[in-house]
């Protein structure tokens, strides 16, 4: 059955959820234009005319996770005035996204994906430093409003609260889901709290 005709932005945002899908399922390296077309009931000459390859398609699945950072950080600012409550509601919705997302972890922890592509990795590492910088403008704004502690230096105080994160999605990608994040954030929490929060 053919593939309904739809609007290019429509179609290539289906295209990246589809892909997403299947970095939940499959390692990297197994992820080919074909099966995503086939799960589209499109042809893959189809998906071609929206990216010319494997790497424009991986590239676009990039952007995808940093809009859903990106979204977050927005979402907790237009949320709440306090930076505490800002902190812990970025981190509820950091973890909900990983749980959600399994592919995220998966590509970020990707050889196959990284490996060689350093254009790649500095595409990440951008994507992730400016998450932390948006991180070290919530605990500056906190320090300037009394909420925060003054002394603690924010880029400190933002890489510490990405610490709390990235272990534990690491565990949890290698133990196939086992490993309990909600506990793990419960433990962090307070021990975070207590460092930056008045």
């Amino acid at each position: 059955m053919a593939a309904q005709k739809l609007p290019t932005a429509v179609r290539q945002d289906q295209i990246v959820e589809t892909a997403f899908q299947m970095l939940s399922e499959n390692a990297t390296r197994h992820l080919h234009v074909k099966d995503i077309a086939e799960r589209l009931g499109m042809a893959p000459s189809a998906l071609y005319r929206h990216f010319r390859n494997r790497d424009a398609l991986m590239s676009a699945v990039l952007e995808h996770i940093r809009t859903k950072l990106y979204k977050n950080i927005e979402v907790v600012r237009q949320g709440s005035d306090d930076a505490g409550e800002r902190l812990r509601e970025l981190l509820s919705r950091h973890i909900r996204l990983i749980r959600e997302r399994h592919g995220i972890p998966r590509i970020l922890f990707s050889d196959e994906l990284w490996g060689q592509n350093q254009e790649r990795r500095r595409k990440m590492f951008r994507i992730v430093n400016g998450y932390l910088a948006e991180v070290e403008d919530i605990v500056r704004e906190g320090q300037q409003n009394g909420q925060l502690r003054k002394e603690i230096s924010p880029r400190a105080a933002a890489r510490m609260f990405f610490g709390m994160v990235q272990p534990a999605a690491l565990l949890w990608h290698m133990s196939g889901g086992d490993f309990d994040i909600e506990e793990h954030i419960a433990l962090t929490w307070p021990l975070f709290a207590k460092l930056v929060i008045q």
